[in-house]
């Protein structure tokens, strides 16, 4: 399956150039340039992965990693200007998944988004007697059957598939 890519950076050839490695790897990609775009995009399309710039106009990247963090897991690379340790700090505080300072070299980027991508595949799913659950995507199925669960269905289902064995407490 090809994975969909989404790069927010209001500065236009950095997009360019990000999307061009990108896609000689094989993977689609979709553009934002401000984060009030990149929310309307995470809406409309299915992303696998976000490269998220911060410093932007209509909502930050802060911004927009918290609200993605509100309703989904996916995987979020912060890419910025800010070096600082309490901006790398905050960044992985509020749900980024990696943290990459500008300058940055695209081969490094590409390579860290292949290992996030391999890293997600072997933590994906969970099987236990028939049921399936696929972490990265929020999909339950039995048997083959995919199941429709609320939000709050499907984190007590993980909990409990990954607590198998153990005395719960309520």
């Amino acid at each position: 399956m090809n994975k969909t890519i989404l790069i927010v950076d209001d500065e236009l050839r950095i997009r360019k150039l990000i999307a061009d490695f990108l896609v000689r790897e094989g993977y689609s990609t979709l553009e934002a340039d401000n984060g009030r775009v990149a929310l309307e995009l995470l809406a409309a399309e299915q992303v696998d992965l976000i490269i998220l710039d911060v410093m932007m106009p209509e909502h930050d990247g802060w911004t927009v990693c918290r609200e993605l963090r509100k309703k989904s897991n996916i995987p979020v690379i912060m890419l910025t200007a800010k070096g600082e340790e309490v901006d790398q700090l905050f960044a992985f505080e509020i749900g980024a998944d990696e943290y990459v300072t500008k300058p940055f070299s695209p081969k490094v980027l590409t390579a860290r988004v292949n290992a996030l991508f391999r890293r997600i595949e072997r933590e994906k799913a969970i099987v236990y007697d028939g049921l399936e659950i696929n972490t990265t995507a929020r999909q339950v199925s039995i048997n083959d059957h995919s199941l429709d669960l609320s939000p709050k269905e499907y984190e007590l289902l993980t909990y409990l598939t990954e607590n198998s064995g153990k005395a719960l407490s309520k």
